[in-house]
């Protein structure tokens, strides 16, 4: 890699981390085009402590007018005292505060839609399900990869999260992928079948009475998942959601595993929003990255590469260092036996980029253990 090609990764990578072009701008002119966490926690020192120097100059006005008063009384000057006064209507007239016409009530669009979709289980039609519109949400990633959703420009904030599960009522087979259900085709005539194995969906057939007992205040109550779900029922949706990839994950279909692991992450999420103790479905989760890897049942790259991540961010995250570590060295095999494969075998095209970028982000994780805020967005 050329130096320039060195040089553009690094500030690709500073942008990434400081979110910010300037602050970019004063890492690489006082550090260089080398990452360092020393560096990056300095370089967010100056920008805090510049702001604090902003907003003690933003009050000099009116504390130098009640120090001129004060010298006033204590001296028994007149001419202070008048000092003082005209000090303090200066400061004053600096610090009125002016009428301002309100910004004009602009209504905020509804980012949620509804569609309908079958049951691929016991064939029950017009579940209802719900989709988020193109572009509504601004979306940023918790340290786990978990999405946080704020409204774009003219739509409300909404976390979809918590409806993102779609349930059959009369089976409770559900998921948050429309595609494992029927659904109408683009082209007006028919349904879309299920993506899903149809060996899988003849296991859940055949067990369909074990998931009706799952939940039973749930089954043929079509208000049960309704939309403004409780944090308590968008958990058991997911509950419901891992059975079913359980399944998957039993006939040895790919990304069972990886499913049940990002499901109860999204149970952790909710959990922790709603102040509750999220330890115990972070272990959870933990279990099934690793079993997914460990089965290599992640046929994508990228998608081997954040698990790899995930099961390092989370070892942090629950003071299993020891295991964090050891994935760590995980990544470097992979990334070793990968520059081997290309150098054997050009004519595969591969490359070691998805690799890279998610053993980068779990070392700088690892190099950050000691911040008690490492696990927020990212």
């Amino acid at each position: 890699m050329s130096t320039t090609d060195e040089e553009k990764e690094v500030t690709e990578k500073l942008l990434v981390l400081l979110k910010d072009d300037s602050l970019v701008a004063d890492y690489i002119r006082l550090f260089g085009f080398v990452i360092n966490a020393k560096n990056l926690k300095e370089i967010r020192d100056r920008k805090r402590k510049s702001e604090v120097e902003a907003t003690t100059q933003s009050m000099n006005p009116a504390l130098a007018a009640r120090a001129a008063r004060l010298n006033a009384i204590n001296e028994s000057n007149a001419a202070a005292a008048a000092a003082a006064a005209a000090a303090a209507a200066t400061a004053a007239k600096k610090t009125q505060v002016k009428t301002v016409e309100p910004p004009p009530v602009i209504e905020e669009r509804d980012p949620i839609f509804e569609t309908t979709v079958t049951c691929p289980v016991c064939e029950h039609p017009g579940i209802i399900g719900y989709e988020l519109r193109a572009k509504s949400q601004q979306v940023l990633q918790t340290a786990f990869l978990v999405p946080m959703f704020t409204g774009a420009p003219g739509f409300k904030t909404y976390d979809y999260n918590l409806i993102a599960v779609t349930v059959c009522p009369d089976c409770l087979f559900a998921s948050p992928d429309r595609k494992n259900f029927s659904f109408p085709a683009l082209s007006g005539n028919g349904n879309e079948k299920s993506t899903l194995p149809e060996g899988v969906i003849l296991d859940l057939k055949g067990n369909i009475g074990e998931s009706m007992e799952l939940l039973p205040a749930a089954l043929s109550n079509e208000a049960y998942f309704k939309r403004d779900r409780t944090p308590k029922v968008a958990i058991e949706s997911y509950r419901l959601a891992i059975a079913r990839a359980m399944v998957e994950a039993s006939l040895l279909q790919p990304y069972g595993y990886y499913k049940m692991g990002s499901y109860t992450l999204k149970i952790a999420h909710i959990m922790k929003a709603n102040k509750e103790d999220d330890t115990e479905a972070l272990t959870e989760a933990l279990g099934y990255f690793e079993k997914s890897f460990s089965q290599s049942e992640c046929t994508a790259d990228e998608i081997e590469a954040q698990v790899l991540y995930i099961i390092v961010a989370l070892s942090i995250k629950l003071n299993k260092l020891k295991n964090a570590h050891m994935y760590l060295g995980v990544f470097k095999k992979l990334l070793v036996e990968r520059q081997e494969r290309i150098k054997r075998e050009p004519e595969l095209n591969l490359n070691t980029k998805s690799l890279e970028k998610w053993e980068y982000r779990a070392r700088y994780m690892w190099d950050d253990r000691d911040n008690p805020d490492f696990d927020k967005l990212r």
